[in-house]
């Protein structure tokens, strides 16, 4: 008797931890589709690198937004970006900046001495959109154009002609801006490349200035 209630106390263990197993093995299961599902099967790991990783898979219209330059003259962005069907290469500023908005600022100015010396201004252009409209007045976008010493033919700054509107164009292109002390803000940055029919099909790192103008000539008319 005492042997028969042994093996069915060992039974029911057994039993016990054999459905514990099937429990959690389900519960990896769904945490592992999960995980799949977030991180586009596995290519991405990090908001950034999932943004990149969708934009390369599936070009997405730029915003048809109203935006105006350091002349004033008005415009959309997809206009401008759709403007003589070449490839445009895009970053996004607040003229104010002092950190992140500087090292881009340099960036395209070396894409700028590049596109002049190889004579690409039809093939390649660069813009600067900024996500600060409240300050980004068309006085402050010329100061700002001035100082980063731009070529017109080559490269323009403009800013959206009204702040409801930015919600819309740091979604359409994946920028986060988080307010900081001194009315600045901190945001990620990257070189956001479109093509001549206004659509964003690749996003490569700001550092990476010869790997963005070699994918805007590969995609160029």
């Amino acid at each position: 008797m005492a042997k028969n209630l042994s093996l069915a106390s060992e039974g029911r263990a057994a039993a016990g931890l054999w459905k514990t197993f099937l429990a959690s093995t389900v519960v990896l299961a769904l945490g592992l589709i999960v995980l799949l599902q977030a991180t586009a099967h596995g290519n991405a790991f990090t908001t950034e690198t999932l943004r990149r990783t969708e934009v390369a898979n599936t070009p997405s219209l730029v915003p048809e937004l109203s935006v105006y330059d350091a002349d004033g003259n008005h415009s959309t962005l997809r206009q401008l970006l759709a403007d003589g069907g070449k490839v445009w290469i895009v970053d996004f500023v607040y003229t104010r900046c002092q950190t992140i908005c500087t090292t881009l600022g340099s960036v395209f100015q070396q894409l700028q001495n590049q596109i002049r010396l190889r004579g690409l201004e039809d093939k390649v252009g660069l813009l600067s959109v900024s996500f600060d409209p409240a300050h980004d007045t068309a006085d402050a976008l010329q100061i700002y154009r001035d100082r980063m010493r731009m070529d017109p033919a080559i490269w323009n700054v403009v800013s959206l002609s009204s702040p409801l509107d930015r919600r819309q164009l740091l979604d359409a292109f994946g920028i986060i801006v988080i307010p900081a002390p001194l009315g600045e803000f901190e945001h990620n940055a990257a070189l956001h490349l479109v093509s001549g029919a206004g659509r964003l099909f690749r996003i490569v790192d700001y550092l990476d200035a010869t790997v963005a103008l070699d994918t805007a000539l590969a995609n160029s008319p």
